[in-house]
């Protein structure tokens, strides 16, 4: 009985066990993430936070105990000129196409319905790519453009992923802007959740395509 008792004891207290391990990666997480949107708030930072996060998320996915503050920070050194060319190219695509749509999105006419047709499959276009793009250029050392031609071949072999991957940005995107909460613990729980679901979730997924 007191074997028994202190192997409870001993497996209680034990650091390898699962529910250890996992307590680390989600302490681990939440950090990443908090992270990424304290680097995100300079919108023009946004490609090197992103390539900061699929950096550090695929650290977290292969150690365990990991500096996680120390490792996204040095990520962010270390890409910053590429990151700031993959963000700037992003939100000048993302910018054009949304102006354009909000000066056209109340014209009826045909001309104006194509160009509308146009702006929403650069922006569906653009993002499949980027989320191809940012894990490769998190993962390989490659000039911005190698990383595009990259990015465009990988989601083509990949299609299926990356519509998955859009699907639940679109549906996170869309719950909010529906919801309309007051309370700041609520707002932080929704804000927590489509993080996670739309950065977090499709960079796992990544990960598991790009390594």
């Amino acid at each position: 009985m007191a074997h028994k008792g202190s192997g409870l004891i001993k497996a209680a207290f034990d650091t390898d066990n699962f529910l250890m391990r996992f307590c680390e990666k989600v302490l681990d997480i939440v950090t990443v993430n908090l992270l990424f949107v304290v680097s995100c708030l300079p919108i023009v930072t946004i490609g090197v936070a992103k390539i900061s996060l699929y950096q550090t998320i695929f650290e977290v996915k292969r150690s365990r105990r990991i500096p996680v503050f120390k490792i996204y920070i040095r990520a962010f050194k270390q890409n910053l000129k590429l990151g700031f060319q993959l963000g700037l190219l992003e939100l000048g695509i993302f910018l054009i196409s949304v102006v354009d749509l909000s000066l056209f999105w109340s014209q009826t006419g045909v001309a104006f319905q194509l160009i509308k047709a146009i702006c929403l499959g650069i922006l569906i276009f653009l993002t499949l790519v980027m989320l191809a793009s940012y894990p490769i250029a998190a993962r390989y050392q490659l000039t911005w453009k190698e990383v595009l031609q990259k990015g465009l071949l990988l989601v083509s072999f990949n299609f299926v992923w990356f519509f998955l991957m859009l699907a639940i940005i679109l549906v996170n995107h869309y719950a909010s802007l529906s919801i309309r909460l007051y309370s700041s613990a609520w707002w932080f729980s929704i804000s927590t959740l489509w993080l996670w679901s739309s950065c977090l979730l499709p960079s796992w997924i990544n990960g598991k395509i790009v390594c």
